[in-house]
């Protein structure tokens, strides 16, 4: 089933699960530690022979990566990848090295590391939804200090 479905680019429907988040106590997260730091290490290595000739890590990162796959579920990101990629040769990755190249992209994204591999299957893979840290906010400035005065007004 999983060639059928990855093939022709469809993910599972998603069945009731009473799997529930350990941070939000919401549907399962990719921000609850859902792949291994060995997984995503055998992702780095597909990504660089596969995909790093047409993509950069920016592409796959921060904004970017949230503005196309927030909220959505890992098994679309998945199938994405099986189906899609690398450009020139879409769809010849094993289901295995796509799960692991997902596990790199998430690693990338500054996602938690759990106990357990990322599975290569569409089904177990649509119960995770796909969340992604907060950018971190950037306190402005002192505007004495970027000024270069000190509180007495005077320059050091």
């Amino acid at each position: 089933m999983l060639a059928a479905s990855v093939a022709s680019g469809q993910t599972a429907k998603k069945a009731p699960s009473k799997a529930t988040s350990l941070k939000s106590g919401g549907p399962p997260s990719t921000l609850d530690g859902v792949y291994t730091d060995a997984q995503a290490r055998r992702g780095k290595d597909v990504y660089f022979g596969s995909c790093r000739s047409c993509h950069s890590a920016e592409s796959h990162t921060g904004a970017t990566f949230a503005q196309w796959w927030k909220g959505k579920q890992l098994s679309d990101l998945f199938v994405f990848i099986a189906t899609k990629m690398p450009k020139n040769d879409p769809g010849s990755l094993a289901p295995e090295d796509a799960a692991d190249v997902v596990a790199y992209l998430l690693k990338m994204n500054v996602m938690p590391v759990g106990k357990h591999d990322l599975p290569p299957d569409v089904d177990s893979l649509a119960k995770f939804r796909i969340d992604v840290r907060p950018a971190k906010k950037v306190k402005p400035a002192n505007s004495s200090a970027a000024s270069g005065s000190t509180s007495t007004g005077k320059k050091p």
